[in-house]
């Protein structure tokens, strides 16, 4: 945008949004926004009226430089904020746009594109627009080629926040209830990468965003590293298949006077089917315990080589099965696409909701 003399990246997406790149120092400034510019161009436009909005995890600056209107909202490059941060973030900028109507509202994160265009929607729908509407005039007002939030999971993140904001019939003028999710422990029994070619392991790590007192910023903390490998073609599965006893507690159908718990039988999805097909496969070996913000990564091999990742909740999986297809994947890249097949997906076996899952082989059966 140009502005005041200077061709600064940042783009006005209401009125009173306005989204832009990392404001810069030193040899950053080359490429990005020189701060000395934001500055100018912001106190030239709404002077004493605009709050900045940090998203960067990776590098800050002095919040001086802005009058000591800085809030710092941090999360990792190319990922998802805990849905509380985004509560947070929304009832901050409500806050400060309700307190004057010339204020305005400066968000960025290094691009000024992918973080800045999750929080900017989540806004946008908390000021009650869907999450469709919103992601579509995000890329209509921020980018050229109308690509706007590329990410999936930081797509997949606005739909998440879209479904936990309510607002209340006939009234107006109040912010929407927003009920964050409860905590919700899911049992992963099994990774599976289904129809890849040229590859024989995909390596993996499974880390919980989790909270560190004091600090708004939730790292990334390891619960699992493995290999998934080869289930040969052809396999029939069906002479030994997989039974998970699941003992289901606080069932909302489970009679409180029952002596017995509620058992649910579930079997793996193993079938000659699926096995036409070339599955890479991990299962643990006792069911691993996951809960909230997770983050999925697959690697060429245990360290480096990134082939793609996803990240998602424990609260929004609504079976015991979730796959995620090439398009719901984040940074495929030309490594990535090398080993998917045209059928190919990436598959989370999950015992039932609320259940205690015991697995157990059966030789013969009906």
């Amino acid at each position: 945008m140009l502005v005041g003399g200077y061709d600064l990246d940042m783009s006005y997406i209401t009125d009173r949004i306005l989204a832009m790149s990392f404001p810069s120092e030193r040899m950053r400034a080359m490429y990005r926004n020189p701060l000395w510019q934001v500055k100018s161009v912001l106190d030239m436009r709404h002077p004493g009226h605009y709050k900045i909005y940090n998203l960067c995890v990776e590098e800050s600056y002095d919040p001086s430089h802005f009058h000591g209107r800085v809030e710092m909202f941090p999360f990792d490059d190319n990922h998802v904020p805990p849905l509380h941060m985004v509560k947070l973030f929304c009832e901050s900028v409500r806050s400060w746009l309700s307190a004057d109507p010339q204020n305005i509202a400066v968000i960025h994160c290094m691009a000024g594109k992918g973080r800045t265009g999750l929080m900017v929607c989540c806004y946008l729908v908390y000021s009650g627009m869907s999450a469709e509407e919103a992601l579509q005039l995000y890329a209509q007002r921020r980018t050229t080629n109308n690509e706007g939030v590329s990410i999936a999971s930081q797509r997949r993140y606005v739909g998440y926040w879209s479904k936990i904001v309510n607002f209340p019939m006939g009234v107006d003028n109040r912010p929407p209830e927003v009920i964050l999710p409860q905590p919700c422990s899911r049992e992963l029994l099994r990774v599976r990468l289904y129809d890849t070619v040229n590859t024989d392991s995909v390596f993996f790590v499974l880390s919980e965003l989790q909270q560190v007192s004091s600090q708004m910023y939730q790292p990334s903390v390891e619960v699992a590293r493995n290999c998934c490998r080869p289930v040969k073609q052809g396999y029939q599965g069906s002479n030994r298949p997989r039974y998970y006893f699941s003992y289901i507690q606080n069932d909302e159908d489970k009679d409180p006077d029952a002596e017995k718990p509620h058992v649910v039988v579930q079997m793996d999805t193993e079938s000659s089917v699926i096995y036409e097909k070339t599955c890479l496969d991990y299962h643990f070996e006792a069911p691993l315990l996951v809960s909230g913000d997770l983050r999925l990564i697959f690697y060429q091999k245990m360290f480096g080589g990134r082939l793609f990742y996803a990240c998602f909740n424990t609260a929004f999986i609504t079976s015991s099965l979730l796959q995620f297809s090439i398009g719901d994947l984040d940074k495929v890249g030309s490594k990535g696409q090398s080993i998917c097949g045209s059928s190919f997906c990436v598959e989370l076996l999950f015992a039932p909701a609320n259940a205690s899952s015991t697995e157990i082989e059966v030789d013969d059966y009906d």
